[in-house]
C-alpha cells in the first residue's frame, strides 16, 4: 500500500517532461513504500496516531519525492558531460528509491539537522591571561 498518489508526483513535478504513465508511477510509489517500511518499521502505526510524527502529509512529501528523483534519473546515471560540459547527479543510488537523511529523520519524528557551522573552542586556562602588564622590576 502506498500512501502517495500519482496525482501527488505529477502535482510536484517542476519543469518540463513530467511523467504520464500513472501505472508506471505507482509502481514507483509502490516500491518506495517498501524501503519506507523497511526503514521505518512501525510506519502504519505512527500515521494512524496523530500523536505521534510523522503525519500523513509528512509521508507523501517524502514518499514523493523519492519516486521523483527516479523519474528525473531513470538509468541511474551518476555522471555524465559532453565537451566541457559534466554533470554528476546527487545521490549514492541515482535511478533506485532511497531516503535521504533529512527524510528518515522526518519520518522517524526526529528534528531535521540543519547545516554544520565553523566554531572555535578556546583552550587556554581561566586565569592564565592577565591584563595587567608585567613588573619589569618584579
Amino acid at each position: 500500500m502506498s500512501w502517495a498518489t500519482p496525482e501527488d508526483v505529477i502535482d510536484r513535478w517542476v519543469g518540463p517532461g513530467a511523467p504520464a504513465d500513472e501505472d508506471l508511477i505507482q509502481k514507483w510509489l509502490d516500491d518506495a513504500a517498501v524501503i519506507i517500511r523497511s526503514e521505518v518499521p512501525d510506519i502504519d502505526d505512527r500515521v494512524d496516531d496523530p500523536d505521534t510524527p510523522p503525519d500523513l502529509a509528512t509521508v507523501v512529501f517524502v514518499q514523493a519525492r523519492m519516486v521523483m528523483r527516479c523519474l528525473q534519473n531513470p538509468r541511474g546515471v551518476r555522471q555524465e558531460g559532453v565537451g566541457p560540459y559534466n554533470t554528476t547527479y546527487a545521490g549514492d543510488r541515482p535511478g533506485t528509491p532511497w531516503l535521504t537523511d533529512e527524510e528518515r529523520a522526518l519520518l522517524l519524528g526526529e528534528p531535521v539537522r540543519g547545516r554544520q557551522r565553523a566554531f572555535t573552542v578556546d583552550t587556554t586556562p581561566a586565569g592564565a591571561l592577565t591584563r595587567t602588564p608585567p613588573d619589569p622590576w618584579g
